[in-house]
C-alpha cells in the first residue's frame, strides 16, 4: 500500500516578519501543492522527483528525514519507509514549500499506519522539520498548510479560521529569483538590535494594521485592501527585502489595474500578491506571464493538508 499525502503552499496577505516578533499576520492557503507519497521499504529512502540532488547531499540533515524520524518515534513504529517528493511549489518562492513538504510528510506517513492525528500534533511534528530549514520560524506557514482557508495567526497562539461569504481572488507571481529564507529573517531581526523602540513600534503597527486588512477582506473593500498591501510592501522595502524584480512585479501590477500589490513571504526574491478589479485580474496575469513571470491566481479558501491510499 502507498499513503499519500498532499499539503498547500500559502500566501501571507500581512505581517510577515512582523508576525515572529508577536504581531499578527493574515494568511491563505494557495492552489499550488507538495505531494509524498508513503510505504514500507527494505531500507529508508527519500527521492525528490524531477529534482537533482548534489553527490555529497547530507540526508542525515534532510528536513524529510528529521520529520520522518520524529514522527515515527512519536507513534513509536521503527519500520523503514520510502518516500517520494513531488513538489508543484518553487523551491525559495516565499509561497511555503518548506511546510508543506514537512507537513505532507507527516500525514503521509501517519496515514500508512492507519493513525489519525490531531491537526495540533501535525503542526508540532512538522515544525522540527521547518526548524531545520529557517531557524526561527513564526509557525505561520506549516500553520495554513495544515489548517487550509484563511487564518489569522499570532505566535503561539492557536490559529483563527476565517470565513467569508464570498470568493476573493489573489493574483500571485513568482520573481524566479530564490532567496534562503532563514538569511532575510535575520536580516530583518537586525534591525531590532540597531534601532529597537522603532522596531517595536512597527510590530505593533503591523498587529493593528493586519487588522484592517481583515476587515477590509471581509467587508469586500479591495480600494483600502490594496492600499494596505502596498503601505506594506513600504515597509519591507524599508527593511531591504525587496529586490529591483519585484519590484517591477509590483509596478506592472499596478499599470494593469491593481488595487495594491506586495512581496509574500521573506522577500529577497520570491514572490509578490496583488489584488485587481475581477475584470482587470486576467490581463494583469496575462502581462505578467508575457514578461517571463510564472503568474496565476488563487481563489480563497483552498484546502488543507489531505490524505489518501492506493493499493
Amino acid at each position: 500500500m502507498i499513503s499519500i499525502a498532499e499539503a498547500p503552499g500559502k500566501i501571507i496577505i500581512s505581517g510577515e516578519h512582523f508576525v515572529v516578533h508577536g504581531s499578527q499576520a493574515l494568511a491563505a492557503a494557495i492552489n499550488q501543492n507538495i505531494r509524498v507519497s508513503c510505504q514500507f521499504s527494505r531500507t529508508n529512502t527519500i527521492n525528490y522527483k524531477h529534482q537533482r540532488l548534489t553527490s555529497n547531499y547530507n540526508f542525515t540533515h534532510d528536513p524529510v528525514a528529521v520529520v520522518r524520524n520524529k514522527t515515527l518515534s512519536y507513534l513509536n513504529r521503527k519500520e523503514n519507509l520510502s518516500l517520494e517528493i513531488e513538489s508543484h511549489i518553487p523551491r525559495g518562492s516565499g509561497l511555503g514549500s518548506s511546510s508543506a513538504l514537512c507537513v505532507a510528510t507527516v500525514s503521509s506517513i501517519a496515514s500508512l499506519f492507519d493513525e489519525k492525528l490531531s491537526k495540533k500534533t501535525i503542526y508540532d511534528l512538522a515544525m522540527n522539520g521547518e526548524k531545520i530549514i529557517h531557524g526561527n520560524p513564526s509557525g505561520i506557514d506549516v500553520a495554513v498548510s495544515v489548517f487550509g482557508g484563511l487564518i489569522l495567526f499570532r505566535k503561539g497562539n492557536e490559529p483563527k479560521k476565517i470565513s467569508l461569504d464570498y470568493t476573493p481572488e489573489f493574483i500571485v507571481s513568482v520573481s524566479g529569483r530564490g532567496r534562503k529564507t532563514s538569511k532575510m529573517i535575520n536580516k530583518f531581526n537586525n534591525f531590532q538590535n540597531l534601532t529597537p523602540n522603532y522596531f517595536n513600534s512597527l510590530v505593533d503597527s503591523s498587529h493593528i494594521l493586519t487588522k484592517e486588512v481583515l476587515q477590509s477582506l471581509l467587508q469586500k473593500d479591495y480600494i483600502k485592501l490594496g492600499s494596505l498591501l502596498t503601505f506594506f510592501n513600504s515597509t519591507l522595502s524599508e527593511f531591504g527585502l525587496s529586490t529591483a524584480i519585484t519590484d517591477q512585479l509590483i509596478d506592472l501590477c499596478l499599470e494593469f489595474g491593481a488595487y495594491g500589490a506586495k512581496i509574500t513571504g521573506a522577500g529577497g526574491g520570491g514572490s509578490i500578491i496583488a489584488i485587481a478589479p475581477s475584470k482587470k485580474t486576467h490581463k494583469i496575469i496575462q502581462e505578467l506571464n508575457n514578461h517571463g513571470f510564472k503568474s496565476f491566481s488563487v481563489k480563497l479558501p483552498q484546502n488543507g493538508v489531505r490524505t489518501w491510499s492506493k493499493d
